[in-house]
């Protein structure tokens, strides 16, 4: 009995361990940047009322912590003119790789 209780300690340090080191490997510092307003599935472009500066080459995810999409910004838009940096109160255009919900918060990944 004693090597079972052993295992499950050993277990549940390794799932914390795990749970920290997830976090910081994938660094998921996250900063709000903006909102989805709407998703056009023909063309997968999500327009995004920005709340904060986002450029290109920035990595964002769109959703919850547990179920975001994440990607990097490879191009974006506004009023369909390529930009590379957008500020807050900006509505930008940007191709998304997955389908996304409006009302979904996007966050820069830093």
């Amino acid at each position: 009995m004693d090597n079972l209780d052993n295992a499950m300690e050993n277990l549940k340090a390794w799932e914390e361990k795990e749970k920290g080191s997830d976090a910081q490997s994938k660094g998921r510092e996250r900063i709000l940047v903006g909102a989805v307003d709407k998703f056009f599935d023909r063309i997968s472009v999500a327009a995004i009322t920005l709340s904060g500066d986002l450029k290109v080459g920035d990595v964002i995810e769109i959703g919850g912590a547990d179920e975001a999409i994440r990607q990097k910004v490879s191009s974006m838009q506004i009023d369909r003119v390529d930009v590379e940096e957008a500020h807050e109160g900006d509505s930008i255009g940007i191709k998304v790789a997955h389908q996304v919900q409006e009302g979904e918060e996007v966050y820069k990944v830093v």
